[in-house]
């Protein structure tokens, strides 16, 4: 049976083999006019090589890098973001630290199975669902790379991730308590994280180099890809906090009384917050103040985007995080009417 043109060809091999047909087929041409011909594979019967070619011509790959292995593909991965000054976030890392048992498979041959089998086994639904994430964006750069284009992880369930019940929002008699010891460093703390929804950590690792108390913003982030060197618009309401704390002699912007920085969320919440006498505080954990922010904006009816970007989440209509004059006076005047 003749093959149609530029499908491919099977040879079958002389001598005694295992797998005598070998299937061929044509990825480019040389200056000459020489059709350059790759090997696609060996096999046992005539039947197995049409199918191989069969499957190669309805999703053509790269054959050089057919077999490359998951973890050769991440290691590649990493070095294209990075050639493109994108960091690998801590949760990716995770992710794949947690694919582990895939590492050395090639990764054409990873099976929809073996990404379920994987995301079951992980004890807890957001680490599940980010194997899933990581997993989508190294097929998006193996198609890049013209490896494969069948994405077999879409198909992949993910469990449910629970409404948390842990973190709740300041009330508005809680936050006028805080506002009356506005003194306690716990409290100002607190109000810090109502008025800018940073995370606890984001506010310990604000550097002074990147306040900008005239353009009533800071620079600073962590943990996702989203939520790194944002923008944070810097409220009226706390501003006085912001201008007695500042000082270019320093590396951070977060100090105490004395002038001393607390160098992890441990510590302080050891030596300030579960000490603290306020019932606003003793009620509540650090990162509700996070949540407030985001409450308090979105019942201001301040748009999703502008959310997004105050709390550094990642949203679909956000293609890149560029931020112009216009958009940063709109996170300042968005923050001031909570």
């Amino acid at each position: 049976m003749r093959l149609p043109n530029s499908y491919g060809s099977i040879y079958k091999l002389s001598g005694n083999r295992r797998r005598p047909f070998a299937a061929v087929i044509t990825q480019g041409w040389k200056d000459d006019g020489k059709p350059i011909r790759k090997y696609l594979g060996y096999y046992t019967t005539r039947k197995d090589a049409l199918s191989a070619l069969a499957d190669y011509n309805a999703k053509p790959y790269k054959i050089d890098d057919h077999g490359i292995t998951l973890s050769a593909l991440y290691a590649r991965w990493t070095a294209y973001r990075q050639e493109r000054n994108k960091s690998i976030p801590q949760n990716y890392k995770a992710a794949y630290k947690r694919m582990e048992p895939l590492y050395s498979v090639p990764f054409v041959d990873i099976t929809t199975l073996q990404w379920q089998d994987l995301v079951d086994s992980c004890p807890k639904a957001p680490s599940a669902r980010l194997i899933k994430v990581l997993a989508n964006l190294l097929y998006k750069y193996a198609a890049l790379l013209d490896i494969t284009t069948d994405n077999r992880v879409t198909q992949v369930e993910t469990p449910v991730i629970a409404q948390s019940t842990k973190h709740r929002p300041f009330s508005h008699d809680e936050i006028k308590e805080l506002w009356n010891h506005k003194d306690d460093f716990a409290a100002r703390y607190a109000l810090i994280m109502c008025y800018t929804g940073m995370r606890p950590t984001e506010v310990i690792k604000i550097k002074n180099q990147d306040v900008h108390i005239d353009e009533h913003y800071m620079v600073g982030g962590i943990k996702t890809a989203a939520g790194m060197n944002r923008q944070i618009p810097i409220a009226d309401k706390i501003m006085p906090f912001i201008e007695q704390m500042y000082s270019p002699e320093r590396e951070y912007l977060l100090v105490n009384e004395h002038g001393l920085h607390p160098q992890t969320l441990q510590f302080l919440r050891k030596h300030y917050w579960d000490i603290s006498d306020i019932p606003a505080i003793k009620n509540h954990f650090p990162h509700d103040g996070r949540h407030t922010c985001e409450t308090a904006l979105d019942n201001a009816r301040i748009s999703k985007k502008i959310i997004q970007l105050i709390i550094g989440h990642a949203g679909r209509d956000i293609d890149e995080r560029v931020y112009t004059h216009k958009t940063t006076q709109q996170l300042i005047d968005a923050i001031n009417k909570i």
